[in-house]
């Protein structure tokens, strides 16, 4: 008995566009759904490539968040009856259009017969801004809880800094990247354990108003 199929595919692609002072992060990451049918073969998309010329306005603006694209999977090999269902501003949606047309793959079969079948595009965008990003404004630090001392380092009286740099979420996430000190590595963790607790607004793409993620360096002092 043949049994509706029903499949999903996540791909997450990672971009750094390179600035000394200005760098941003975009994370573009993409879901293929496709409707359930009778089939006896699903569509292979191994040759498939998803290149979305993601357009510079969007990058400008801080554009993010999720376009929502269906298509038919035509059993002649080619897309057809494209739809942008939800879309984002600056062209992203017709960007995400434009790479659905140009899908290479096999259509699915029913008793070897080629098939057409529906899929959804799910393509989402989120921005990460450097600190020195002059396109948006600062998070500001609420709470900063201070680092506990470690005992197994206070006989030793060792006084010094720790650099931590971590990613400061729009909803209030906090994400680690590391630390930077001539200290020992215990200081390091107790630094990065703290980072994990700061309490903090958002920082606010300037011309979108939207709050973004933004990569900051957090300052912490040890002394016994």
């Amino acid at each position: 008995m043949l049994k509706p199929f029903r499949s999903a595919l996540i791909v997450s692609l990672l971009t750094l566009l390179a600035s000394a002072v200005t760098a941003q992060q975009f994370n573009f990451s993409y879901k293929y759904e496709f409707e359930p049918a009778m089939i006896t073969e699903p569509p292979d998309l191994s040759q498939s490539g998803f290149d979305v010329a993601f357009p510079d306005a969007a990058r400008k603006n801080g554009v993010q968040g999720t376009v929502k694209v269906t298509a038919v999977l035509g059993e002649n090999g080619r897309t057809r009856d494209i739809v942008i269902v939800d879309d984002l501003a600056h062209g992203v949606g017709q960007a995400v259009s434009a790479a659905v047309q140009k899908f290479a793959f096999r259509p699915a079969k029913f008793n070897g017969t080629p098939t057409a079948m529906k899929m959804t595009v799910l393509y989402s965008v989120t921005v990460y801004y450097d600190e020195g990003d002059k396109d948006v404004t600062k998070p500001k630090i609420i709470e900063k809880p201070m680092p506990a001392y470690p005992e197994s380092q206070r006989a030793s009286g060792v006084k010094g800094k720790v650099m931590v740099t971590a990613l400061l979420k729009p909803d209030g996430d906090i994400q680690v990247l590391g630390a930077n000190s001539d200290m020992e590595r215990v200081f390091d963790k107790a630094a990065q354990d703290a980072a994990k607790n700061l309490k903090f607004s958002p920082a606010v793409h300037k011309k979108s108003k939207q709050p973004v993620a933004q990569v900051v360096v957090v300052e912490y002092a040890f002394k016994p």
